[in-house]
């Protein structure tokens, strides 16, 4: 207990100096803050359409800023930081326990100790925007997830299943992840637990889709899991306006770029992202999965080309430096590099040591690969989700490799 608290106070400190010392306002480093904001807004109206246009957004980041307004008022948006900030501590805590699970005491810390003070992970944390809140749940969901089925107890399932639910209602993307867990699951169990798990989980989770869910249902003819954005994010990664973001970006100063900054995908695109715009929710999305099939069809070396350059953005650490200064990607560049180098070779040895173990780290990189390759490359997504991952398994490596050296001195 003495150890988590201290853990807990290493990584508020941490987040309050870099608050303090940053100089970035709330809004200032995510342009999803306004349209957040705006739905928030509606919720205290009583209003819990989240239709955006384009898709209808995940709900439980925008309930949680209304909470707040309705709870501390003109306080609010200083109580929203504080709660961002004692969870992306409180996640730290868990990060901790579940380095213990995997590996020992000693590793588990070291992977600690990086992890409260990695700068993409800082970036985000007093943001009003999904990022901060969603990584931390999703760690302490993973947490519960590996210890559920060390203690073979439905209590740990239950609460990962619960979490897991709150956190694919934060950010979407992430039920990816969830034919990974019902395998990880399967393969760790034995007897009637490898079925009643996996089913246990899931149901818990589509319970949690229910309310959104049949309020979709009812409002735009369409039950929605969490989002309904997944035929956009395609048709937005595979398109010309994809192309032009990540193969053939113009000029930072260029009208173009402008353009591309502030999506406005039709100036790319044509009149087809008008005509879908106008069209409602349930016969939308399926016209964006028909115009990316189609610009595939139509562009199949550009399609080859915007999928290479999509793995190689996953694959190579740092900030984009197609939309980043030179300065800020080397940066992010050099201080992520040895995360990454030693995250895929711890997680490769552990796999290969204990492959149903480990499994869960797997498969969080396959969704993720998944969706930055299939769907749309984007560089916070990554961070946010496999990347505490990589330095959890950076740590094992890295106290690893200290101990080694420590036996070699000593032989000397």
């Amino acid at each position: 207990m003495r150890k988590a608290a201290i853990i807990f106070v290493y990584f508020l400190f941490v987040r309050v100096a870099y608050i303090l010392l940053s100089g970035f306002d709330t809004c200032q480093l995510c342009a999803d803050c306004g349209w957040i904001n705006m739905l928030s807004e509606r919720v205290l109206a009583g209003n819990f359409d989240f239709d955006v246009g384009r898709f209808i957004v995940s709900p439980f980041y925008n309930i949680f800023i209304a909470a707040h307004k309705f709870m501390f008022r003109d306080f609010w948006s200083i109580a929203l930081i504080i709660s961002q900030l004692a969870l992306s501590s409180l996640s730290g805590v868990y990060f901790y326990k579940l380095g213990k699970l995997l590996f020992n005491e000693k590793q588990a810390l070291i992977s600690t100790l990086i992890f409260g003070v990695f700068p993409l992970t800082l970036y985000w944390v007093h943001t009003f925007c999904t990022e901060s809140i969603f990584q931390s749940l999703l760690i302490i969901s993973v947490y519960f997830l590996v210890k559920s089925v060390e203690s073979k107890n439905y209590r740990d399932l239950i609460i990962s299943a619960v979490i897991y639910s709150i956190t694919f209602l934060t950010k979407s993307h992430i039920l990816l992840y969830s034919p990974f867990i019902a395998l990880f699951l399967f393969l760790n169990n034995n007897s009637l637990k490898k079925w009643t798990f996996p089913v246990l989980y899931g149901s818990i989770s589509l319970l949690f889709t229910l309310p959104f869910g049949l309020f979709n249902l009812y409002h735009h003819d369409q039950y929605v899991l969490s989002s309904n954005g997944s035929n956009f994010q395609i048709y937005m990664g595979n398109s010309d306006y994809g192309y032009r973001l990540v193969v053939d970006v113009p000029p930072s100063e260029s009208e173009e770029y402008d353009h591309l900054m502030m999506m406005r995908m039709s100036y790319f695109n044509g009149k087809i992202d008008n005509e879908i715009m106008k069209k409602p929710q349930a016969i939308k999305q399926s016209e964006y999965l028909d115009a990316a099939v189609n610009w595939i069809k139509k562009n199949p070396q550009k399609f080859l080309e915007l999928k290479i350059y999509d793995l190689g953005f996953f694959l190579i650490p740092g900030v984009s430096f197609r939309h980043h200064s030179f300065t800020n990607w080397l940066f992010s560049f050099l201080i992520s590099l040895p995360i990454y180098i030693l995250g895929y070779i711890g997680i490769y040895r552990c796999l290969k040591s204990d492959f149903k173990k480990h499994f869960f780290s797997l498969g969080l990189f396959l969704s993720m690969l998944l969706f930055s390759v299939i769907w749309f490359v984007q560089n916070r997504f990554r961070t946010i989700t496999i990347e505490p991952i990589y330095i959890l398994y950076s740590g094992f490596v890295l106290s690893t490799l200290i101990e080694k050296i420590k036996t070699v001195n000593k032989s000397d």
